[in-house]
Protein backbone atom coordinates (compact mmCIF):
# COMPACT_ATOMS: atom_id res chain seq x y z
CA UNK A 1 0.00 0.00 0.00
CA UNK A 2 1.32 3.42 -0.94
CA UNK A 3 1.97 5.63 2.10
CA UNK A 4 -0.05 8.39 0.46
CA UNK A 5 -3.10 6.11 0.65
CA UNK A 6 -3.32 6.77 4.40
CA UNK A 7 -2.54 10.28 5.63
CA UNK A 8 -3.34 11.84 9.00
CA UNK A 9 -3.18 15.63 9.49
CA UNK A 10 -3.63 17.60 12.70
CA UNK A 11 -5.69 20.80 12.49
CA UNK A 12 -6.53 21.41 16.14
CA UNK A 13 -4.72 19.87 19.11
CA UNK A 14 -5.90 21.97 22.07
CA UNK A 15 -8.43 21.04 24.73
CA UNK A 16 -11.18 22.94 26.52
CA UNK A 17 -10.96 26.25 24.66
CA UNK A 18 -8.97 27.90 21.89
CA UNK A 19 -5.88 29.89 22.88
CA UNK A 20 -4.49 32.11 20.11
CA UNK A 21 -1.38 34.14 20.85
CA UNK A 22 2.40 34.31 20.73
CA UNK A 23 2.85 31.65 23.41
CA UNK A 24 1.01 28.97 21.39
CA UNK A 25 2.46 29.50 17.92
CA UNK A 26 4.53 26.30 17.81
CA UNK A 27 1.81 23.79 18.65
CA UNK A 28 -1.26 25.86 17.83
CA UNK A 29 -4.23 27.12 19.77
CA UNK A 30 -7.20 25.55 17.96
CA UNK A 31 -9.37 22.89 19.56
CA UNK A 32 -9.66 19.28 18.47
CA UNK A 33 -9.80 18.35 14.80
CA UNK A 34 -7.94 15.63 12.88
CA UNK A 35 -8.20 14.89 9.16
CA UNK A 36 -7.73 11.34 7.86
CA UNK A 37 -7.38 10.74 4.12
CA UNK A 38 -7.72 7.05 3.34
CA UNK A 39 -7.54 6.34 -0.39
CA UNK A 40 -10.20 8.68 -1.82
CA UNK A 41 -12.15 9.06 1.44
CA UNK A 42 -12.14 12.12 3.70
CA UNK A 43 -12.70 11.39 7.37
CA UNK A 44 -12.71 14.17 9.97
CA UNK A 45 -12.44 13.45 13.68
CA UNK A 46 -14.12 16.15 15.78
CA UNK A 47 -15.20 19.66 14.87
CA UNK A 48 -13.33 21.95 17.23
CA UNK A 49 -12.04 25.27 15.89
CA UNK A 50 -9.36 23.43 13.90
CA UNK A 51 -12.06 22.38 11.43
CA UNK A 52 -12.38 25.99 10.25
CA UNK A 53 -8.98 26.08 8.52
CA UNK A 54 -9.48 22.52 7.27
CA UNK A 55 -12.77 23.63 5.69
CA UNK A 56 -11.02 26.47 3.85
CA UNK A 57 -8.48 24.05 2.42
CA UNK A 58 -11.13 21.55 1.35
CA UNK A 59 -13.18 24.27 -0.32
CA UNK A 60 -10.17 25.36 -2.36
CA UNK A 61 -9.29 21.77 -3.24
CA UNK A 62 -12.80 20.83 -4.36
CA UNK A 63 -14.01 24.24 -5.51
CA UNK A 64 -15.50 22.96 -8.78
CA UNK A 65 -16.17 19.37 -7.73
CA UNK A 66 -18.50 17.50 -5.44
CA UNK A 67 -17.11 16.35 -2.12
CA UNK A 68 -18.06 13.58 0.32
CA UNK A 69 -17.02 13.92 3.95
CA UNK A 70 -17.48 11.65 6.95
CA UNK A 71 -17.38 13.64 10.20
CA UNK A 72 -17.05 11.63 13.42
CA UNK A 73 -17.79 13.33 16.73
CA UNK A 74 -16.16 11.84 19.84
CA UNK A 75 -18.62 13.59 22.18
CA UNK A 76 -20.65 16.76 22.14
CA UNK A 77 -18.78 19.01 24.55
CA UNK A 78 -18.36 22.50 23.16
CA UNK A 79 -14.65 22.27 22.34
CA UNK A 80 -15.38 19.38 19.97
CA UNK A 81 -18.29 21.07 18.16
CA UNK A 82 -17.62 24.81 18.25
CA UNK A 83 -16.01 25.00 14.81
CA UNK A 84 -18.83 23.31 12.91
CA UNK A 85 -20.95 26.43 12.17
CA UNK A 86 -17.88 27.90 10.44
CA UNK A 87 -16.98 24.81 8.39
CA UNK A 88 -17.07 26.12 4.81
CA UNK A 89 -17.96 22.84 2.99
CA UNK A 90 -21.21 22.70 4.98
CA UNK A 91 -22.34 25.70 2.89
CA UNK A 92 -21.37 24.10 -0.45
CA UNK A 93 -24.30 22.65 -2.45
CA UNK A 94 -22.08 19.95 -3.94
CA UNK A 95 -20.98 18.64 -0.54
CA UNK A 96 -22.39 15.51 1.10
CA UNK A 97 -21.64 15.54 4.79
CA UNK A 98 -22.27 12.37 6.81
CA UNK A 99 -22.02 13.08 10.53
CA UNK A 100 -21.73 10.33 13.15
CA UNK A 101 -21.67 10.67 16.92
CA UNK A 102 -23.30 9.70 20.20
CA UNK A 103 -26.66 10.50 21.66
CA UNK A 104 -26.38 12.45 24.89
CA UNK A 105 -28.90 12.28 27.73
CA UNK A 106 -31.62 10.92 25.42
CA UNK A 107 -31.03 13.65 22.81
CA UNK A 108 -30.23 12.44 19.30
CA UNK A 109 -27.14 13.88 17.63
CA UNK A 110 -29.23 15.84 15.12
CA UNK A 111 -31.13 17.48 18.00
CA UNK A 112 -27.86 18.47 19.66
CA UNK A 113 -26.40 19.95 16.47
CA UNK A 114 -29.65 21.76 15.73
CA UNK A 115 -29.64 23.23 19.24
CA UNK A 116 -26.07 24.56 18.88
CA UNK A 117 -27.18 26.54 15.80
CA UNK A 118 -30.45 27.92 17.11
CA UNK A 119 -30.99 31.70 16.64
CA UNK A 120 -29.85 32.63 20.14
CA UNK A 121 -26.45 31.07 19.38
CA UNK A 122 -26.02 31.30 15.63
CA UNK A 123 -27.24 33.56 12.79
CA UNK A 124 -27.60 30.51 10.53
CA UNK A 125 -29.55 27.38 11.46
CA UNK A 126 -28.52 23.83 10.69
CA UNK A 127 -31.47 23.48 8.29
CA UNK A 128 -30.26 26.50 6.29
CA UNK A 129 -26.93 24.95 5.29
CA UNK A 130 -26.64 24.23 1.56
CA UNK A 131 -24.81 20.91 1.75
CA UNK A 132 -26.52 17.53 1.95
CA UNK A 133 -26.23 16.68 5.63
CA UNK A 134 -27.01 13.22 6.99
CA UNK A 135 -26.76 12.81 10.76
CA UNK A 136 -26.53 9.40 12.41
CA UNK A 137 -26.50 8.29 16.03
CA UNK A 138 -23.50 6.06 16.54
CA UNK A 139 -23.47 3.23 19.08
CA UNK A 140 -20.41 1.78 20.73
CA UNK A 141 -20.79 -1.61 19.06
CA UNK A 142 -21.09 -0.08 15.57
CA UNK A 143 -18.54 -0.40 12.79
CA UNK A 144 -18.44 1.93 9.78
CA UNK A 145 -17.22 0.55 6.47
CA UNK A 146 -16.29 2.57 3.39
CA UNK A 147 -15.81 0.26 0.46
CA UNK A 148 -13.76 1.08 -2.60
CA UNK A 149 -16.64 2.38 -4.69
CA UNK A 150 -18.93 4.03 -2.12
CA UNK A 151 -18.36 7.50 -0.69
CA UNK A 152 -20.94 6.99 2.06
CA UNK A 153 -20.13 4.70 5.01
CA UNK A 154 -22.34 1.77 5.83
CA UNK A 155 -23.08 1.12 9.51
CA UNK A 156 -22.91 -2.41 10.87
CA UNK A 157 -22.89 -3.91 14.32
CA UNK A 158 -19.89 -6.05 15.17
CA UNK A 159 -21.77 -9.32 14.68
CA UNK A 160 -23.06 -8.20 11.26
CA UNK A 161 -19.67 -7.67 9.67
CA UNK A 162 -18.78 -10.42 7.28
CA UNK A 163 -15.80 -10.58 4.94
CA UNK A 164 -14.10 -7.32 4.01
CA UNK A 165 -11.63 -6.57 1.22
CA UNK A 166 -8.25 -4.88 1.27
CA UNK A 167 -9.81 -1.76 -0.26
CA UNK A 168 -12.37 -1.38 2.54
CA UNK A 169 -11.82 1.34 5.12
CA UNK A 170 -12.98 0.09 8.52
CA UNK A 171 -13.77 2.45 11.39
CA UNK A 172 -14.18 0.82 14.79
CA UNK A 173 -15.71 2.50 17.83
CA UNK A 174 -14.92 2.19 21.53
CA UNK A 175 -16.66 4.11 24.26
CA UNK A 176 -14.54 5.41 27.11
CA UNK A 177 -16.53 5.96 30.29
CA UNK A 178 -13.73 7.97 31.91
CA UNK A 179 -14.92 11.36 30.64
CA UNK A 180 -17.44 12.98 33.00
CA UNK A 181 -21.17 12.36 32.54
CA UNK A 182 -21.26 11.59 28.80
CA UNK A 183 -18.13 9.53 28.13
CA UNK A 184 -16.28 9.80 24.84
CA UNK A 185 -16.07 7.73 21.66
CA UNK A 186 -12.64 6.60 20.56
CA UNK A 187 -12.08 5.68 16.92
CA UNK A 188 -9.79 3.27 15.10
CA UNK A 189 -9.43 3.70 11.32
CA UNK A 190 -8.02 0.72 9.42
CA UNK A 191 -6.99 0.03 5.83
CA UNK A 192 -5.18 -3.06 4.60
CA UNK A 193 -3.18 -3.71 7.76
CA UNK A 194 -2.48 -0.06 8.61
CA UNK A 195 -4.33 1.78 11.37
CA UNK A 196 -4.59 4.91 13.48
CA UNK A 197 -6.38 5.36 16.80
CA UNK A 198 -7.93 8.61 18.03
CA UNK A 199 -8.32 8.56 21.81
CA UNK A 200 -9.08 12.01 23.13
CA UNK A 201 -10.92 12.97 26.34
CA UNK A 202 -10.10 9.74 28.10
CA UNK A 203 -8.46 9.23 31.47
CA UNK A 204 -6.01 6.48 32.33
CA UNK A 205 -6.30 3.92 35.10
CA UNK A 206 -3.80 2.39 37.48
CA UNK A 207 -2.07 -0.32 35.47
CA UNK A 208 -3.41 1.10 32.21
CA UNK A 209 -6.79 1.12 30.49
CA UNK A 210 -6.91 -2.53 29.36
CA UNK A 211 -9.83 -1.94 26.98
CA UNK A 212 -8.04 0.90 25.23
CA UNK A 213 -4.76 -1.02 25.14
CA UNK A 214 -6.53 -3.86 23.33
CA UNK A 215 -8.37 -1.41 21.04
CA UNK A 216 -5.07 0.26 20.07
CA UNK A 217 -3.07 -2.96 19.80
CA UNK A 218 -0.27 -2.74 17.19
CA UNK A 219 -1.60 0.50 15.74
CA UNK A 220 0.71 2.57 13.56
CA UNK A 221 -0.38 5.87 15.11
CA UNK A 222 -1.97 6.51 18.51
CA UNK A 223 -3.33 10.01 19.13
CA UNK A 224 -3.92 10.07 22.88
CA UNK A 225 -5.18 12.65 25.33
CA UNK A 226 -2.22 13.99 27.35
CA UNK A 227 -3.58 17.16 28.88
CA UNK A 228 -1.72 17.05 32.18
CA UNK A 229 1.66 16.56 33.73
CA UNK A 230 1.65 13.87 36.44
CA UNK A 231 2.35 16.54 39.06
CA UNK A 232 -0.71 18.55 37.95
CA UNK A 233 -2.89 15.48 37.98
CA UNK A 234 -2.13 14.74 41.64
CA UNK A 235 -1.65 18.31 42.92
CA UNK A 236 -3.42 18.38 46.31
CA UNK A 237 -4.31 22.06 45.85
CA UNK A 238 -6.30 21.37 42.68
CA UNK A 239 -6.22 17.68 41.69
CA UNK A 240 -7.33 16.77 38.17
CA UNK A 241 -8.29 13.16 38.82
CA UNK A 242 -11.80 12.53 37.51
CA UNK A 243 -11.68 15.37 34.98
CA UNK A 244 -11.63 12.82 32.13
CA UNK A 245 -8.16 13.62 30.82
CA UNK A 246 -4.83 11.82 30.92
CA UNK A 247 -1.25 12.67 31.73
CA UNK A 248 1.52 12.20 29.20
CA UNK A 249 2.68 9.26 31.35
CA UNK A 250 -0.72 7.56 30.96
CA UNK A 251 -0.56 8.09 27.20
CA UNK A 252 2.97 6.68 27.04
CA UNK A 253 1.98 3.66 29.11
CA UNK A 254 -0.92 2.92 26.76
CA UNK A 255 1.29 3.26 23.68
CA UNK A 256 3.94 0.97 25.16
CA UNK A 257 1.46 -1.68 26.33
CA UNK A 258 -0.41 -1.61 23.00
CA UNK A 259 2.85 -1.87 21.01
CA UNK A 260 1.91 1.24 19.07
CA UNK A 261 4.50 2.48 16.59
CA UNK A 262 4.00 6.23 17.18
CA UNK A 263 2.38 8.26 19.96
CA UNK A 264 0.96 11.75 19.50
CA UNK A 265 0.29 13.74 22.67
CA UNK A 266 -3.05 15.50 22.17
CA UNK A 267 -5.68 17.78 23.74
CA UNK A 268 -3.12 20.13 25.27
CA UNK A 269 -4.18 22.12 28.30
CA UNK A 270 -5.05 25.72 27.31
CA UNK A 271 -2.90 26.93 30.22
CA UNK A 272 0.19 25.23 28.76
CA UNK A 273 2.36 27.36 26.50
CA UNK A 274 4.77 26.07 23.87
CA UNK A 275 7.63 25.72 26.35
CA UNK A 276 5.53 23.61 28.72
CA UNK A 277 4.33 21.29 25.94
CA UNK A 278 7.89 20.88 24.64
CA UNK A 279 8.99 19.90 28.14
CA UNK A 280 6.18 17.35 28.40
CA UNK A 281 7.19 15.90 25.05
CA UNK A 282 10.76 15.47 26.31
CA UNK A 283 9.56 13.63 29.41
CA UNK A 284 7.17 11.46 27.40
CA UNK A 285 10.02 10.34 25.14
CA UNK A 286 11.77 8.92 28.20
CA UNK A 287 8.77 6.65 28.75
CA UNK A 288 7.96 5.89 25.10
CA UNK A 289 10.69 6.89 22.70
CA UNK A 290 8.55 7.46 19.62
CA UNK A 291 6.41 10.20 21.19
CA UNK A 292 5.68 13.60 19.71
CA UNK A 293 3.57 16.50 20.91
CA UNK A 294 0.70 17.15 18.53
CA UNK A 295 0.99 20.39 16.58
CA UNK A 296 -1.20 22.01 13.98
CA UNK A 297 0.11 21.11 10.53
CA UNK A 298 1.75 17.83 11.53
CA UNK A 299 1.17 15.14 8.91
CA UNK A 300 1.74 11.39 9.12
CA UNK A 301 1.87 8.97 6.18
CA UNK A 302 1.12 5.42 7.31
Amino acid sequence: MNGRDFIVRLWGVRGSYAVPGNSTLKYGGNTSCVEVRVKNHIIILDAGTGIINLGKRLLNEFRNNSIHISLLISHTHNDHLQGFPFFAPAYKPGCTLNIYGPKSFSQDLDQILTHTMEPQYSPIGLDELSSQINIHNLHENDILILNGSSQNPDIFTQDQVQQTTQNDVIIRVMRSYAHPKVGSYLFRVELNGKSMVYATDTEGYVGGDTRLIEFAKNTDLLIHDAQYEPEEYTDVRFPKQGFGHSTFAMAAQTAKSAHAKQLVLFHHDPLHDDAKIASMETEAKKLFHNSIAGAEGLEFSL
